[in-house]
């Protein structure tokens, strides 16, 4: 980001102020028991297997940069044909606009620090962008198309800042992406730790050739999982144990011990896991295959 902007946002101390209780709200709709898991689950991109926002956002974007052609193309050549599309395209891109708020706010519900700032300024610039596109789709109707293209021009340049913000939060602050994909465990096995210093049913922390990774033992079997939770990059280690998965400690992400795979969000991705066993006493793990 660039530093002045970066300065800027984090001297906004309004923005945690507005960021608590509108967390609390949007956290509060999937409150309804396993039926509001599934829809957070769904909105998360869980059963997409990364997240569902980035998506659905190409669709508003793609429809509003079609309505600044299409504007442009009428003004040239004065053709109505070319107005009522235009007006189709912005009104498609307010109604994908829906899916995209959905999605989007319920990945920031999950975010704190810095990422919780700069997405909180990203969702505002945002919904600008929709007020902007619906002000200017209520001028065309109302028959002024100079005003409604002049609220579309605004609309789009709220959306290029928004977009940019969007974008510093993935590639900068690194707010969505794997945080396992860095690390690589062994190919071949490896010793971890003595099988007599694991605990039935404590997940414990180890280490493998630099790389954290996650043990547990139930009963005579062992998992092994990534320690580092693909999420927001939290110790699985905190979390606790249901049946034969864990469950983040950070946002509740819940992994299946036995190939990492996700069963509830907000992570989307699996978790690396490790094929395991016990030699000469000692735990071994190498990567899954």
């Amino acid at each position: 980001m660039f530093r002045p902007l970066d300065r800027f946002i984090d001297s906004q101390t309004w923005l945690d102020s507005l960021a608590e209780p509108l967390q609390g709200w949007v956290n509060s709709l999937f409150s309804g028991g396993d039926a509001g898991k599934q829809v957070k689950n769904f909105l998360n991109g869980t059963w997409l297997g990364h997240p569902l926002h980035p998506v659905v956002t190409d669709v508003p974007i793609g429809a509003w940069v079609a309505t600044l052609v299409l504007d442009t193309a009428a003004s040239v050549s004065g053709d109505e044909g070319y107005e009522r599309a235009a007006d189709l395209t912005l009104a498609t891109g307010l109604a994908a606009a829906a899916g995209a708020a959905a999605s989007g706010w319920t990945d920031w519900s999950d975010t704190y620090g810095k990422d919780r700032k700069v997405g909180l300024v990203h969702g505002l610039t945002m919904v600008g962008t929709v007020l902007a596109y619906a002000a200017s789709l209520g001028a065309r109707w109302s028959g002024n198309r100079k005003l409604g293209r002049m609220w579309s021009n605004l609309g789009l340049g709220l959306l290029t800042a928004g977009a940019y913000l969007g974008g510093d939060e993935v590639y900068d602050l690194g707010f969505g992406v794997n945080h396992t994909a860095f690390l690589h465990g062994p190919t071949e096995f490896e010793s971890v730790m003595p099988l007599d210093d694991l605990q039935p049913n404590k997940p414990t922390k180890a280490d493998v050739k630099g790389v954290p990774i996650l043990l547990v033992r139930i009963q005579d079997t062992l998992y092994a999982l990534d320690d580092t939770c693909v999420h927001a990059g939290c110790s699985l280690a905190g979390g606790h144990l249901q049946g034969a998965s864990i469950v983040c400690p950070c946002h509740g992400s819940q992994f299946d011990l036995r190939d990492g795979s996700v069963i509830n969000g907000p992570a989307t991705m699996p978790e690396p896991y490790y094929d395991v066993r016990v030699q000469n006493g000692m735990i071994e793990v190498k990567q899954g295959t």
